[in-house]
């Protein structure tokens, strides 16, 4: 609240996009964490791509945004936890009749890092990739395989501008316990709900952001207080809310 007994006021959602930035959002809750990236991610793209890491039984997990229906099938790319292992054999091979000997070193560090992820992640980073706007590329349930990843913030930071540098803006969720390398993204939320029951009730911490991007880092807002959360939190199957 502030002095005045206003409540401060709530930031837009679409300030994501607006930066060459990578974004991580983690909470307890897989359901109530899987709508809001996919609020977060329609606030920035109406047709944002969505990467969707399945378990052992490969599954869409109930309640998500995969399992409603809600992602369209040409931007839904699933893939298995045992699939998405870095691809660090392909991508060296890839290396030798990829990349030129004047290429400088930055160039060549981000282009090794790109081949390095999985071959279905690489496939939908191309197709979104391109002229205009940077589309938003939602990668779900990372911490499926956070054990194939790096754990710091310096590992993890290269993935990042790997995608950047292909031409889009990614959107990683996560279920806590989140890993330290979740602060090597420019924005780092906490969906702070146990579950659908009582999500409108929730709130959105800020870990990290930005300089002046809107979202003060530390500051707290119900989930409810944002309408495409709010939206995505209580809709049912139809895609027609959206």
């Amino acid at each position: 609240m502030s002095a005045g007994g206003e409540r401060p006021a709530v930031p837009d959602l679409a300030a994501l996009g607006r930066g060459a930035w990578g974004t991580f959002v983690h909470g307890p809750s897989r359901p109530v964490l899987l709508r809001v990236l996919f609020a977060m991610a329609t606030a920035n793209d109406p047709s944002p791509i969505w990467v969707d890491l399945r378990g052992p039984d490969n599954a869409p997990d109930l309640g998500g945004p995969a399992e409603l229906g809600w992602i369209p099938d040409h931007n839904l790319f699933i893939v298995s936890a045992s699939d998405a292992r870095p691809q660090d054999a392909m991508g060296n091979l890839a290396l030798w009749t990829m990349i030129r000997s004047d290429e400088p070193d930055a160039a060549v560090s981000q282009l090794t890092d790109f081949l390095r992820l999985p071959s279905a992640v690489q496939e939908a980073v191309s197709r979104a990739g391109g002229a205009g706007a940077r589309p938003m590329f939602v990668v779900a349930n990372s911490d499926r395989v956070r054990d194939y990843y790096p754990r710091d913030a310096r590992g993890v930071r290269p993935i990042i501008d790997a995608m950047i540098h292909s031409g889009v803006l990614p959107l990683f969720g996560s279920t806590s316990p989140p890993g330290a390398g979740r602060m090597a993204f420019d924005f780092v939320f906490e969906v702070r709900a146990a579950g659908l029951d009582e999500a409108r009730a929730g709130v959105l911490f800020c870990e990290k952001a930005p300089p002046h991007s809107g979202f003060p880092e530390g500051s707290s807002h119900m989930l409810s207080s944002f309408p495409a959360i709010a939206a995505a939190l209580d809709a049912q199957p139809s895609r027609a809310t959206f």
